[in-house]
């Protein structure tokens, strides 16, 4: 039996440092918008000023990805990094909506620029067999931020005289790095001796037959329908709770994340020796369950179960989906389809909160758990579907 490939490398390492420090930039503005509230901007423009960092970070997923590839991704992410320095420095000095909707623009860009490059380095250097567990540390680092920033600014808050220099501080660690990424990145083509290769850029006709390839748009649309799921319900327990008078809504996403994270940490190889198709198909049935759990059981005791079973799907469904457009893309397009990813789950945190909002002005929270649960469901049968398209293509291999 052949050795498996060796996992963590350098290049995996700084992967993940350059995904922690950006994530960091990106929760440290978990306070933005009661700080627009000192800013007096009015509280229906605050939400423009929010969302226009994930609206312009999808569009350039959409449209940019196909320049971002294994040749120029590490320079890509040091321009990222600059970008999302100056954008954390000038809230200091701007303060007007339109001034701060320009930043937020600018700071979407430098987002987009960083993680496009750091995923089209990471499909590169990421042996195949190894790919889920790969995803799986990488989402680790990603999702720390989330519970670690808020506790540490709170800590710190009495040293802290504005959040706006907050959000300067946290862009520090960016450019250092931003410059080790840039320095592993060089050595990593230096021995692969492949950057002529690589340099290569499909054309657009072959960009456009591979998006509409089916096993390619069926992942898409599961990863913007799980991120929906994920944003919806980020925003809308806490209105959930509020009505149903339930006090300690952190502890609900407390739970989650802790389910999430030990998931991701300790199944380990599970993420590539059982079939990601399952593990999908299983974190929207857990998602569904969740939403069934908050709105049919009554009590605060179901709370912390409904967290488990969001943490617990979530805890499968990114590393699988990532797992499985690794899988199904030819190597051209990995860095091409898997930006695309991160494009819908931009997307899905900005369709989320819209159509949330709209079922619960439709049909309060119990319209909205129930339409959540049918897109969950949905989820599902387009799961197995994807399982026969795969059967089907693998029977016409081999029969070829």
């Amino acid at each position: 039996m052949a050795a498996s490939p060796r996992l963590l490398t350098i290049e995996l390492a700084v992967i993940c440092l350059v995904a922690f420090v950006c994530s960091c930039n990106l929760t440290i503005y978990y306070n933005l918008f009661t700080y627009l509230e000192t800013l007096m901007i009015p509280i229906e423009l605050r939400g423009v000023v929010i969302g226009a960092y994930a609206f312009t970070a999808m569009l350039l997923y959409l449209f940019a990805s196909p320049f971002v590839n294994a040749a120029n991704a590490t320079r890509v992410v040091m321009l990222g990094m600059v970008v999302m320095v100056a954008c954390g420095w000038s809230y200091l000095f701007i303060s007007s909506f339109w001034g701060l909707v320009a930043v937020r623009m600018l700071n979407g860009a430098g987002n987009f620029l960083a993680g496009a490059g750091v995923m089209a380095f990471f499909v590169t250097v990421i042996p195949a067999a190894r790919i889920g567990q790969a995803f799986a540390i990488y989402t680790v680092a990603v999702l720390l931020p989330f519970g670690l920033i808020p506790a540490v600014v709170d800590l710190l808050s009495s040293f802290i005289p504005t959040p706006a220099h907050g959000y300067a501080a946290a862009t520090l660690p960016l450019l250092p790095a931003g410059w080790l990424a840039w320095r592993v990145g060089q050595e990593s083509q230096r021995r692969r001796g492949s950057e002529g290769e690589k340099k290569q850029r499909p054309a657009w006709a072959d960009i456009r037959a591979n998006v509409t390839r089916l096993p390619i748009g069926l992942l898409l649309f599961l990863n913007l329908s799980y991120f929906m799921n994920w944003s919806s319900v980020f925003f809308f327990f806490k209105g959930f709770a509020r009505q149903q008078g339930m006090a300690g809504t952190g502890i609900f996403f407390m739970i989650q994340m802790v389910v999430m994270v030990s998931f991701r940490i300790l199944a380990g190889r599970l993420f590539d020796t059982i079939d990601k198709v399952i593990l999908v198909a299983a974190s929207f049935a857990l998602a569904a369950l969740g939403y069934l759990t908050l709105d049919r059981l009554t009590g605060e005791w179901a709370v912390p179960l409904a967290a488990a079973l969001f943490g617990l799907g979530n805890g499968m469904s990114y590393p699988a989906l990532y797992g499985l457009m690794f899988n199904v893309s030819v190597p051209l397009f990995r860095p091409l389809n898997a930006n695309l990813i991160l494009c819908t789950m931009q997307a899905g945190y900005f369709f989320g909160p819209v159509l949330g909002g709209a079922l619960v002005t439709v049909g309060g929270y119990h319209g909205f758990f129930l339409g959540a649960t049918v897109l969950m469901l949905i989820g599902i049968v387009l799961s197995a579907f994807f399982a026969l398209l795969l059967r089907r293509s693998a029977a016409g291999a081999g029969l070829s």
